[in-house]
């Protein structure tokens, strides 16, 4: 599919804020509501907008700690450990990397405590888990929303 500039500005401003109305975007980019209505159904069935969602800030949940986690896995069990930390509450991304780097996890956490126990407890427990390397992250520098 192919954006033009229209459809590039629609979608800056629906990720700054997901609830902006038609009519709003609308006198944005200086389109009809209608116009704007059927550009983002179109973006939508396109595939281009997967969905939209909600972030939360952790910290005001009672997230306290923030943890990247590195997941070497044994090849033959690797889609297995994907279909399990899918289910994990504590992981927010988790995504498949190239080479021996193996999974990678975004895990957010109430306390180092929890985040010891979801190590050995729920980690540590996967078939096929050989290797775990875990970094806290001290600053969001550049968050993803």
């Amino acid at each position: 599919m192919k954006l033009d500039p229209i459809d590039l500005q629609i979608i800056s401003l629906l990720q700054e804020d997901g609830r902006r109305s038609f009519s709003e975007i609308a006198e944005a980019v200086g389109r009809t509501e209608v116009t704007i209505r059927r550009r983002v159904r179109r973006l939508i069935d396109e595939g281009v907008i997967k969905r939209f969602t909600v972030v939360i800030d952790p910290l005001k949940i009672g997230r306290q700690i923030q943890a990247i986690i590195r997941v070497k896995t044994v090849m033959k069990e690797a889609s297995g450990i994907a279909e399990k930390v899918r289910e994990y509450d504590e992981v927010n991304e988790a995504y498949f990397l190239d080479g021996a780097c193996g999974i990678l996890l975004k895990v957010t956490v109430k306390d180092l405590s929890e985040l010891r126990q979801f190590l050995e407890y729920r980690l540590g427990k996967l078939l096929g888990v050989s290797e775990v390397e875990t970094c806290i992250v001290l600053e969001d520098i550049k968050p993803p929303y």
